[in-house]
């Protein structure tokens, strides 16, 4: 148990913290706080949405803490929990060596750790072992109310996955086959719960057109091709097979590193097998009817959800058999301690003969306790090597960046703060929900005024006299970086640096602080377009930055500083600069809404780069640039306005520009 909790509580904040994690997060925080109430939850990998007891889990501890790192010690706590369930549950099948020995390999599993700790939709063994508990009282134990607590059980497993559908037929199975024992007023009472704790999905679906229904049906009937790949994974899982992908292009320095020992996956993929042929065995032939329906019940726990993955109609993913956890370990222990009690056994018969085989008895203890020692402490360290992988390569492993580093630059961010003041962070995406880094810093900034842009082509001032900016690794190391809208923010005068992170592995969070009564320092340079050129939709394009010559099949630059002078703007809004010729024909183009329309507010200024790739084939001449404004997707112009509001263009002649003949 200490063995357990610890490496799943150890080091809560180095674990992974990708988009799909930042999503629950950001959801619970939501829910918690500013009262979302989903009756669906994220999208599974499956193509359909997921029901949403996983976003009001995280809640919970969000409730108390916003800081994601609730959630995921939170996460962490339950399957940790998990482990004192194991133990219960096969103490009470089967006795206290099994309890001990499955529990044991339960705890430190590389893959079951690993999984322990993520914060994404996926099952809970905790759940599971609920579940499979209640099964085993209905029906081993001949308590028929516990059936209710199946059907619930079942309820929260599809709460949390949806690939937890496969303990439908699992429940089924169970019930045909012992039909006999079941209670009629318990069936009809976990149907009612099972119903009650559904409705709010199903009714959800019903409203949207059975959409997640019909996407269901569509997924049973794809053609499928038969694989064995989840035969692969449910083996893979139960060792630390397949792990060192987690280390991204170190994976082979980490094999090498562990290299002597790698062989423990085989012995416990071996001893699985022997498991499962020794649970078949003992579901039909095993001495009372209680031991042949307890093994049944476990056959059909580990069985069921790989026959359904047989003939996937999609590709089987790794983490549909977290649902397996910790039947695997069950079985091993099972069979490990039948053969260890046939071994003394024969040794008891024998030793009326001689001591020799009292002696062979030993050794083969002796071993078979060296053996596990040395697997349990060889998937300790597969579990803390890969910790370290995560600290020393963080952006370069197949885990991304780990909760520490980004949680860590959001604080520093925090503390650069003032009462007035406001985060913009600045990287190669804008949408939280759907782009990496504004996900994880939606929900790692929570609890502070923040908003997003695309710092390749916006760069935005907020009407505040101190603004905190960060910037993002992606938008740091691209390869037009120094051209970038981003590039010219440490140029400014009140703009001063502050100490970001630096990721041990290279890439860096830049940190940056503008203090300024006034923006004017942003125009310095630019070309003032008289008082500025209203649009229909309240922007104000202000200045320009244009060259004054270019030359055919190169590219440059154009600067436009633009005004909001009411936000938000709910319709999505792009900006477009374009080379036209004297006909208004259209030679070159670059659109793009670096700074989202629906978080606009009064008095904010942008400066936003276009980049124009002119045509090689341009003939030498003068040429007109211009800029307008579209909302998207209807792709419907923006008028330029007069005073009294009435439409007088469709877009603002930004100046004139000379092209040489390319060479």
């Amino acid at each position: 148990m200490v063995v357990g909790f610890g490496l799943r509580l150890l080091q809560p904040d180095l674990v992974e913290f990708k988009r799909d994690e930042a999503t629950i997060a950001r959801l619970g925080q939501a829910i918690a706080y500013e009262g979302y109430l989903p009756a669906a939850g994220v999208d599974s990998s499956l193509g359909i949405d997921n029901l949403p007891l996983t976003l009001y889990l995280a809640a919970l501890p969000l409730r108390l803490w916003s800081d994601p790192l609730a959630v995921v010690i939170f996460t962490a706590l339950l399957n940790a929990l998990a482990l004192v369930a194991c133990y219960l549950l096969v103490r009470a099948c089967f006795g206290e060596r099994e309890a001990l020995l499955a529990t044991l390999l339960f705890a430190v599993s590389p893959w079951a750790v690993l999984y322990a700790r993520k914060i994404w939709a996926r099952t809970l063994p905790l759940v599971t072992l609920a579940f499979v508990a209640s099964l085993y009282l209905t029906f081993v134990r001949k308590k028929p109310w516990a059936l209710v607590g199946a059907f619930a059980a079942l309820a929260a497993l599809l709460g949390l996955q949806l690939e937890a559908l496969a303990f439908v037929p699992v429940l089924g199975l169970a019930l045909i086959r012992y039909i006999r024992d079941a209670n009629w007023k318990a069936l009809a009472a976990g149907v009612l719960v099972f119903a009650c704790l559904s409705a709010p999905y199903v009714l959800r679906d019903f409203v949207h057109g059975w959409e997640n229904a019909r996407g269901l049906v569509r997924y049973v009937r794809g053609s499928g091709v038969f694989s064995w790949d989840a035969v692969r994974y449910t083996f893979a899982l139960v060792g630390s097979q397949g792990i060192e992908g987690e280390a991204g292009p170190f994976f082979e320095q980490f094999r090498d590193a562990l290299r002597p020992f790698w062989w423990v996956n085989g012995l416990l993929s071996g001893l699985l097998g022997a498991g499962c042929f020794y649970a078949l065995h003992q579901a039909f032939r095993g001495a009372t009817e209680a031991r042949r329906r307890t093994f049944a019940l476990l056959l059909l726990w580990l069985i069921v959800p790989v026959a359904l993955q047989l003939r996937p109609s999609a590709p089987t993913q790794p983490h549909y058999f977290v649902m397996h956890y910790p039947v695997q370990y069950i079985l091993i222990a099972a069979v490990v301690v039948a053969a260890g009690d046939a071994i003394r056994r024969l040794s008891e018969r024998a030793s009326r003969t001689g001591r020799g085989h009292v002696r062979a008895r030993r050794v083969a203890v002796a071993v078979a306790a060296v053996a596990l020692t040395v697997a349990c402490v060889w998937q300790i360290l597969v579990t803390l090597e890969l910790r370290s992988y995560m600290a020393a390569h963080p952006s370069t492993g197949g885990y991304g960046v780990p909760l520490r580093y980004t949680r860590a630059v959001a604080q520093r961010a925090r503390s650069l703060l003032s009462p007035s003041s406001e985060v913009v962070v600045l990287g190669t995406g804008t949408a939280p929900f759907l782009t990496e880094a504004p996900t994880v810093f939606d929900a790692v900034l929570f609890d502070v005024p923040h908003r997003f842009a695309d710092g390749r082509v916006a760069l935005p001032f907020p009407q505040r006299d101190h603004v905190v900016y960060l910037l993002t690794p992606d938008l740091v190391a691209g390869e037009q970086a120094a051209t970038t809208a981003s590039a010219r923010l440490p140029s400014l005068p009140t703009v001063t640096p502050a100490v970001g992170v630096t990721l041990p592995d290279g890439p860096a969070y830049r940190l940056y602080v503008w203090e300024s009564p006034d923006r004017t320092e942003v125009l310095a340079g630019m070309t003032m377009l008289g008082g500025g050129v209203p649009f229909a939709n309240n922007v104000v394009v202000a200045a320009t930055e244009l060259p004054a010559t270019g030359r055919a099949g190169a590219a440059l630059d154009v600067w436009l500083v633009w005004w909001v002078r009411m936000g938000p703007e709910p319709d999505d809004v792009h900006f477009t600069a374009q080379l036209v010729d004297d006909r208004g024909c259209l030679l070159a183009q670059d659109d793009h809404a670096g700074f989202p329309s629906h978080t606009w507010r009064a008095g904010d200024l942008v400066l936003s780069r276009f980049y124009l790739s002119l045509p090689t084939d341009l003939p030498a001449g003068s040429y007109q640039a211009r800029a307008g404004v579209y909302t998207y997707p209807d792709i419907t112009a923006v008028p330029v306005v007069d005073p009294e509001g009435i439409p007088v263009d469709d877009g603002v002649t930004l100046g004139t520009l000379t092209v040489d003949a390319g060479r």
